[in-house]
């Protein structure tokens, strides 16, 4: 009988230590202004710009921020870690998409031959990436000479190439999967059902399609590894005065109204903040992530089958994870495969932008 309690006793004991590694954490980069908008499949690397314009920047335990120049309106990694990309000046001082090689040096991926635009001067400017075994993919957006703007896809064989859009507008590469197989943006909508002037689009195959066959979701924002399951914004709801929520569709045949947060306002104004986006999702699609709300500053949101939309802030809290005091948790705009891992932009307890990264137990 004594052998066998204290052999309880060893068990317990060990189990305390895997219990605490359990805990759930927050933090945030612990610099102001940083924008993350893209975490690794581990978590390890994240990235985002230092301000709205950017520099770059590259995030990890052992570094903090580090500034890796470009000049980009958005920055991603790819799932592994190792490729980084965004936008940096070329030889002309034109802006175009770029993979971040070491420092402050990118690789010129070109454009597809528009004007430039913007604050940063830009033609083209790379959203998303994937490296498959050594095999990588670039996708974003390009001005052509019509001036009309291109969804593309980059790759080291075959250069940028034009995905196009389906009626001779404007389209532009959001996300691709992690297997390199799907790509998934948005397509000029040429017959509005809702607020959002985008219809959801996927390519597949080089082939572009729109998610829904008669365009009455809006843009879509990313898919999961298979690219099976998509998450994006502009679904409408049947109230005409109530702008549209994000949604989670997928291959099996599910299109889930993801609903917005209520956020105590009056009547008029809980009609115009009753919209939501949705970012990211886990690879089994039980987790999705995003932002609710209209006027700043919204309200970073968590789904979930059990739980449906609520607000990120109080799901942390309700897990036990503390360190948010003082935080208004804005986006969740990042998620980790296996969803334990959020990333997003809040404003800090100084009262300053900054991104932060929570940790699920």
């Amino acid at each position: 009988m004594k052998t066998r309690q204290f052999t309880a006793i060893i068990l317990v004991a060990a189990a305390i230590p895997l219990q605490l590694a359990a805990q759930g954490t927050f933090k945030g980069l612990g610099v102001p202004f940083t924008y993350l908008s893209s975490i690794s499949g581990d978590g390890k690397v994240v990235v985002g710009l230092l301000g709205a314009y950017g520099p770059a920047f590259r995030w990890t335990a052992e570094t903090g921020v580090v500034d890796i120049g470009g000049n980009g309106t958005t920055t991603a990694v790819s799932r592994d870690g190792s490729v980084i990309v965004s936008a940096a000046p070329n030889a002309q001082g034109i802006s175009d998409a770029a993979i971040w090689m070491s420092g402050k040096q990118w690789k010129i991926l070109g454009d597809l031959g528009g004007p430039a635009s913007g604050a940063n001067n830009n033609v083209s400017q790379a959203y998303s990436v994937c490296n498959n075994n050594g095999y990588t993919v670039v996708v974003g957006l390009s001005f052509v000479p019509s001036g009309k703007a291109h969804a593309f896809r980059w790759d080291n064989v075959s250069g940028m190439v034009d995905l196009g859009s389906l009626q001779g507008k404007s389209s532009r590469a959001n996300g691709i999967s992690a297997d390199c197989g799907t790509i998934v943006g948005w397509d000029d909508n040429s017959y509005p059902h809702n607020f959002d002037p985008w219809r959801g689009a996927m390519w597949w195959q080089g082939i572009e399609r729109l998610i829904h066959p008669f365009g009455w979701i809006g843009q879509a924002y990313a898919a999961n590894v298979s690219g099976t399951a998509i998450v994006g914004r502009g679904l409408p709801t049947s109230d005409p005065n109530v702008f549209a929520h994000g949604y989670l569709w997928t291959a099996w045949g599910q299109l889930v109204d993801l609903g917005a947060l209520k956020r105590g306002l009056t009547q008029n104004q809980q009609a115009l903040e009753n919209v939501s986006y949705a970012f990211a999702l886990s690879d089994d699609a039980s987790v999705v992530v995003g932002s609710s709300g209209w006027e700043p500053p919204t309200d970073a949101f968590i789904w979930t089958p059990a739980t449906n939309i609520v607000k990120l802030s109080d799901y942390l809290i309700g897990k036990g994870i503390t360190g948010l005091d003082g935080w208004t948790l804005m986006v969740a705009n990042s998620i980790t495969p296996d969803g334990k891992m959020i990333g997003g932009v809040g404003i800090s307890p100084s009262n300053q932008i900054e991104g932060w990264i929570a940790t699920l137990p």
